[in-house]
């Protein structure tokens, strides 16, 4: 992997890059050279919801139980607090992913409501709690 567009190396037991186009973060996790997550971060387009944001995360299924979703949603809160613009993030997440809602709860997001039918997969609807943390 190309490392010359990454920022620094962050995190101990797995190789993770931050990549921080302007406005924007990724976070990319590998582990012996294999793409493992990987973290997005969208602040608001517009002045008046600049200071907020979502983030979508994933990681494979191999690697999961290794705290690799931990590691990423901590390097997304570090980097928020130290940017002093972000004061708001937000998620979606599938109403059934109890494992993933435990873990954003872990670290304070609060479920805000529930949409219905947010996620069509193989023709089966899901729904999904917005959830959210406050960074001030």
């Amino acid at each position: 992997m190309n490392r010359g567009n990454f920022v620094r190396r962050w995190a101990n037991s797995v190789n993770c890059w931050k990549i921080r186009p302007v406005g924007r973060l990724y976070l990319i996790a590998e582990v012996d050279g294999e793409l493992a997550g990987m973290l997005q971060f969208q602040p608001g387009k517009r002045k008046r919801n600049a200071h907020a944001g979502e983030f979508g995360m994933s990681v494979r299924k191999k690697y999961w139980g290794m705290s690799i979703g931990r590691k990423l949603l901590q390097g997304l809160l570090q980097w928020a607090r130290q940017t002093g613009k972000i004061r708001k993030i937000n998620l979606r997440v599938r109403a059934d992913n109890e494992r993933a809602i435990r873990l954003y709860r872990s670290v304070g997001f609060k479920v805000g409501g529930t949409i219905s039918r947010e996620f069509c997969i193989d023709g089966r609807f899901y729904d999904a709690h917005w959830m959210g943390i406050e960074l001030d």
